[in-house]
């Protein structure tokens, strides 16, 4: 039943954001408003599951880049920094901005993760350091880096010139943060 009313909440907040209400929802998923009410007790415990979800996906897919043998670290750094939820319910900035003003205890469960979760990728760069692939860099900078320019391609598609979506924007920011914009000499 939660599966359902899962699917049932990411395709409203694709359709309306997060502008319904639990009795909509209810009808929505074929039960009855007290139903929903047992399951879930508010519209914030939904949106903390459906961040919950999104998170945990995350987590999945960096820890099956981070123990495939078969990449290199560079590799593994790069798959790492581009990972984006399959569903990424929260890509839109009116999204971003009513979390923010709506939600706020969830907007900073997700502002956290997205500041916060950065232990895996900094064992990458010490890695990379160690082999000799990386330069030392002040690591804290390129986080607030990487995550001013997150934000700044989710809230603002224009940051985004062409048709590129999310996904291909933020593999060329990574690839400018890594790489940066000089051509190599010789």
């Amino acid at each position: 039943m939660n599966d359902r009313i899962m699917e049932v909440v990411r395709h409203e907040i694709k359709r309306r954001g997060l502008r319904f209400t639990m009795a909509e929802l209810a009808k929505l998923s074929g039960m009855s408003t007290k139903t929903l009410y047992g399951i879930f007790s508010s519209k914030e415990e939904l949106i903390t599951a459906i961040l919950d979800d999104t998170m945990n996906e995350l987590k999945e897919k960096e820890k099956a880049i981070l123990d495939d043998n078969e990449l290199s670290t560079l590799t593994k750094l790069k798959k790492c920094l581009v990972l984006v939820p399959a569903d990424f319910q929260f890509v839109d900035m009116n999204l971003i901005t009513d979390l923010q003003r709506f939600y706020p205890l969830q907007w900073k469960l997700l502002d956290q993760f997205l500041n916060q979760q950065w232990d895996s990728i900094l064992s990458l760069f010490n890695e990379g350091i160690s082999e000799g692939i990386l330069r030392s860099f002040n690591t804290e900078l390129f986080i607030n880096l990487y995550v001013g320019g997150f934000y700044r391609l989710i809230e603002d598609p224009s940051a985004r010139k062409s048709n590129k979506g999310l996904q291909e924007s933020l593999e060329d920011m990574v690839d400018i943060l890594l790489s940066g914009i000089v051509q190599k000499e010789g």
